[in-house]
């Protein structure tokens, strides 16, 4: 971190610097020209008034894609809440096809929020506006901007899955250390799914890659594997026989991610499914004890949420609902002595990128459970 002095932010606890239209070869100038023009503007303040520091901070380079500009707006706002829990170098780039071709443009601007005792924290944010051929040289454009020695982020936040870009994903997810995505926003959930997972498999063994709807799953994760405990509910996961989950709209990656969790978890091999009318997907997996049917049901309207895990076995079954919001509950056979209730948190997709960044390490039940995920996205091609 470095420290400059220049006036408070007049935008609240969260402000931003004017964005300055620069060339592309002048951005590194031009962000360190912000930093002087803050330390001038503040020198020339009265003796009386005494102005606040301003802390220039970075923890990480965060490169985020996208292909809309009505989409670039919505991120520009969340760049804001994600800086001040993690603050870091911003590179937005924008892929906007109704630009001609070869057009590129640049802006730098500050994102800056109030902090313990007056001070301001900044962040840089620098956003590329490029045609369809322009955004061939995005990666050419980041790669001088980087920090090094900072770690490096990649969010892919287009509405296809990153692979589907081809080579241009590919450059730029050499220079990451992590790659982010959100599955719940593609507008072709299967074929993204398999295309993601394909291209885990063979991703540098250093680099992280998580998608923001494993972490939006995590309270259903944690109360399926409470209320299904052996030490609770003995016998249970040896007589298993039946899942259903059912979900809203957009929310099918996350329903195969929690069949996929299950599946890694409990020693389940894929024995063959199929898309059904009115029902996403109807699978069957081998269990050590035997066959195991799942289901999984999709609503045309209400949140872009799971809804309700059914689970039966032999002489029972769990359903777990939303109970209320911020609540999941699971039951076992209605009784109201066997409810089991956990936080389940609504966080904005701005929130749960923040809690991301400094997650460095390879999550291996994910890319396992990103395997399994794979097979049943197949069964909808």
């Amino acid at each position: 971190m470095e420290n400059v002095v220049g006036p408070p932010s007049a935008a609240g606890p969260v402000g931003a610097a004017a964005p300055k239209l620069v060339d592309l070869d002048a951005i590194d100038r031009e962000l360190t020209a912000l930093w002087n023009r803050s330390a001038a503007a503040g020198s020339h303040d009265a003796p009386a008034a005494p102005p606040e520091a301003v802390t220039r901070a970075c923890m990480s380079n965060l490169i985020i894609f996208c292909t809309a500009p009505d989409a670039a707006s919505g991120i520009a706002q969340e760049v804001a809440s994600i800086v001040q829990a993690h603050p870091a170098r911003v590179l937005l780039f924008i892929e906007d096809a109704q630009r001609p071709a070869a057009d590129i443009e640049a802006y730098v601007a500050a994102q800056c929020f109030l902090a313990g005792g007056g001070r301001q924290i900044c962040s840089e944010h620098v956003t590329i506006n490029a045609g369809p051929a322009a955004a061939r040289r995005l990666p050419s454009v980041a790669r001088p901007l980087l920090i090094g020695d900072l770690p490096t982020a990649l969010w892919w936040a287009a509405p296809d899955a990153p692979p589907l870009h081809g080579r241009l994903f590919d450059e730029l997810a050499t220079m990451a250390d992590q790659v982010i995505y959100d599955s719940a926003a593609w507008q072709d959930a299967a074929r993204g799914v398999v295309a993601i997972a394909d291209w885990a498999r063979h991703a540098d063994a250093g680099r992280t890659i998580a998608d923001l709807a494993w972490r939006r799953i995590k309270p259903w994760r944690r109360v399926l594997s409470e209320s299904l405990d052996p030490l609770r509910a003995p016998g249970v996961l040896e007589s298993l026989r039946e899942v259903v989950i059912e979900h809203g709209p957009h929310a099918l990656p996350e329903a195969w991610l929690l069949i996929g969790w299950l599946a890694c978890c409990l020693g389940w091999r894929p024995a063959g499914g199929a898309a059904r009318p009115g029902v996403d997907l109807a699978w069957t997996f081998q269990a050590p004890h035997g066959g195991v049917g799942v289901t999984v049901r999709h609503g045309d309207t209400g949140p872009a949420d799971l809804r309700r895990v059914t689970v039966e076995w032999t002489s029972g079954v769990l359903q777990a609902d939303v109970l209320s919001p911020g609540r999941l509950a699971a039951t076992v056979d209605g009784r109201a002595d066997s409810v089991r209730v956990v936080a389940s948190p609504t966080r904005s997709r701005a929130a749960l990128l923040a809690r991301q960044l400094p997650a460095l390490g390879r999550d291996p039940i994910f890319l396992d459970t990103l395997d399994i995920a794979r097979i049943m996205a197949r069964a909808l091609l």
